[in-house]
């Protein structure tokens, strides 16, 4: 049975597996340890602008980063794909965390290639032993649990196990299957709100709002399945509705009004997002300076560079783009320098005081 990955050099799957009953069962009562399931961000991206011989490269890059980061003592093997895990020696989360900030740190090196440099993020899961679990199956499920926790927040990239992360998946996963029925079977509905000129009081506009329709006639609000939706992916081929629709829709109104949409954040980071808007608006016909493009400024400061650059491309296409709940982020001055927005929409915060 081979016990090395054949890309990197690096223990694989079955290798780990023994390491971590190996770990479990010579962990006595006074000491621990830590595992850490870390997958990689944007390497997605990188295999399809590059190919995947350059990919594969980077895979071979990033693996001997995290080999010399690696300290005595310490497990690092793949899983497959962009998965890593790694078994570090840790009787509390605080050397638990810096381990992990380590071994990210690490993962952060860029790459030469392509007269570029090509560099990925990682989401870092940890689940500690004995703590977290009581079965090695249980530990690995738990630091999943963390990284998935990771990879869907905006404002950390590691994050521990916490209990009530097992009840948070259940909801999720029962919200996740509905989307995806909700998807199948045209439960979604596109609702509108009226933008008017305060001083004349003369129609401008309309800004499409995704509602959620159940089989009673009720309404499950956004604020419960689109977080659910961005955490699953989910958010892509719903953000792609919701833009075919209101475009669609929008094509047909008596009066060339223009129409709001919202991206996520999790589609504005897709590099296929320009694209798309294009395909979307020659297939229904709507003028492109009737399409308005709302985004928010956490998703600006979640990556500026790389989402300028996107929004720079929309632009190109002749949309407008506005900022939503200006003044809510931590940046707002700087975001507004960054790129030349057609209209910014105030919090309401702003308004009430």
């Amino acid at each position: 049975l081979a016990r090395n990955d054949s890309l990197t050099g690096l223990p694989n799957r079955a290798s780990f597996l023994e390491k971590l009953d190996r770990s479990a069962t010579l962990s006595g009562a006074d000491g621990g340890f830590a595992l850490l399931a870390i997958d990689l961000d944007r390497f997605k991206e990188v295999n399809d602008l590059y190919g995947h011989a350059i990919g594969d490269q980077l895979l071979i890059h990033i693996a001997d980063r995290l080999r010399e980061a690696m300290r005595d003592g310490e497990f690092l093997a793949r899983l497959g794909g962009d998965e890593f895990v790694a078994i570090i020696p840790a009787r509390n989360r605080a050397v638990a965390q810096k381990a992990a900030e380590r071994l990210r740190a690490a993962i952060l090196t860029p790459m030469e290639a392509e007269h570029a440099q090509l560099q990925c993020g990682a989401a870092v899961g940890v689940a500690v032993w004995p703590t977290d679990a009581d079965q090695p199956s249980v530990l690995i499920n738990n630091a999943d649990l963390a990284m998935y926790r990771a990879k869907a927040s905006l404002t950390t990239d590691i994050c521990f196990y916490e209990g009530a992360m097992d009840e948070a998946v259940r909801v999720r996963r029962r919200v996740t299957l509905g989307l995806r029925e909700a998807l199948d079977q045209g439960r979604f509905e596109l609702h509108y709100q009226l933008q008017a000129s305060v001083a004349t009081g003369v129609v401008t506009g309309y800004e499409a709002l995704l509602r959620w329709r159940q089989p009673d006639g009720s309404f499950i609000p956004p604020s419960e399945f689109i977080p659910v939706a961005e955490e699953t992916g989910l958010i892509l081929p719903i953000g792609e509705w919701v833009l075919r629709q209101a475009c669609a829709e929008a094509a047909g109104w008596a009066q060339p009004h223009r129409v709001a949409v919202n991206l996520s954040p999790v589609q504005l980071s897709h590099v296929d997002l320009p694209r798309m808007v294009h395909q979307i608006l020659v297939e229904t016909g709507l003028q492109p300076s009737r399409l308005e493009l709302e985004i928010t400024e956490t998703a600006m400061i979640s990556d500026m560079e790389r989402t300028t650059h996107i929004l720079r491309q929309l632009k190109l296409l002749g949309v407008s783009v506005a900022m939503d709940d200006f003044g809510t982020g931590y940046s707002s001055l700087s975001t507004l320098r960054a790129f030349p927005f057609d209209k910014i929409k105030l919090d309401r915060t702003f308004m009430s005081e």
